[in-house]
């Protein structure tokens, strides 16, 4: 009798308890599960718009093959306006400005790489579009803009680009007629993209690289024998040893919107 009456005891005070606080734990509980719900409908819409994106882009890929102008900047211009925080939008506008460029369109290609480096959101991507741009740059003749694009302090510490970035300031250098500190930019590329403990492999950059330094060492005028195209185009920037980030990386986006003077990508002339 007594163990009945010390139970019903307890369960007195749970009932009391659950009067007192029972109203705040539901409340608790139900915000929990509504955040849930709300976190995982937030992926989901993410997920799918990140695939609708990459279905968009790769109809940029498809027309910049096929060097159609027009198709190239109406599908980046449903990346720019409608995806913007994908990581295809940068990737789009990289490509539209490589197809820019060889077309001779360079204002438009240079307001899609400057909204790339303006966005950083993505360190790989601002890198190569940094270094594009200071190609772009030369061939406007505007060198002293390029070299100030190819300062260390904006590629990091790992030294992913620095090949390319080294490339680049040689050229952007030879164009500013600093012709020993453009065979010493060279130099040190050449010196960094040997293979090493820190490159898995030597950089595919050297052999363009040594052929400039070679060329201008021996008294040429830093072109090669055989021209290549113009700056912005000639090579690939891309990682130490590695392949070029043209577009056929995917890392992840940001959330700004495109912008360029006057607007979005390639509204100076060039459309998205």
């Amino acid at each position: 009798m007594a163990d009945h009456h010390f139970e019903q005891e307890e369960v007195d005070r749970l009932k009391d308890w659950w009067r007192r606080n029972g109203t705040w734990i539901s409340m608790l509980l139900a915000a929990a599960m509504f955040a849930l719900a709300g976190w995982r409908g937030w992926g989901w819409y993410q997920g799918k718009r990140s695939v609708e994106a990459a279905e968009v882009y790769d109809r940029v890929v498809i027309a910049a093959r096929r060097a159609d102008t027009a198709a190239v900047r109406q599908d980046a211009g449903t990346l720019f306006e409608q995806y913007p925080e994908t990581a295809y939008a940068p990737l789009a506008a990289l490509l539209s400005a490589k197809l820019l460029v060889e077309q001779g369109d360079l204002k438009s290609a240079r307001a899609q790489l400057q909204w790339v480096v303006d966005r950083k959101a993505d360190h790989a991507l601002s890198a190569v579009a940094r270094i594009r741009l200071a190609g772009v740059l030369i061939d406007e003749g505007a060198p002293e803009q390029a070299l100030a694009l190819l300062e260390p302090a904006a590629y990091g510490a790992d030294g992913a680009f620095e090949v390319a970035r080294l490339d680049r300031r040689g050229d952007v250098l030879l164009a500013l007629g600093r012709l020993p500190e453009a065979l010493a930019a060279w130099d040190e590329a050449i010196g960094k993209s040997e293979k090493s403990a820190i490159n898995s492999r030597e950089s595919p950059l050297k052999p363009l690289v040594q052929l400039k330094r070679d060329h201008l060492a021996a008294g040429g005028d830093g072109e090669s024998p055989n021209p290549a195209p113009p700056a912005s185009t000639a090579d690939k920037p891309g990682r130490t040893g590695g392949k070029a980030a043209d577009g056929g990386d995917k890392p992840a986006g940001s959330s700004d919107k495109p912008g360029s003077t006057g607007g979005k990508p390639g509204a100076s002339g060039g459309g998205s």
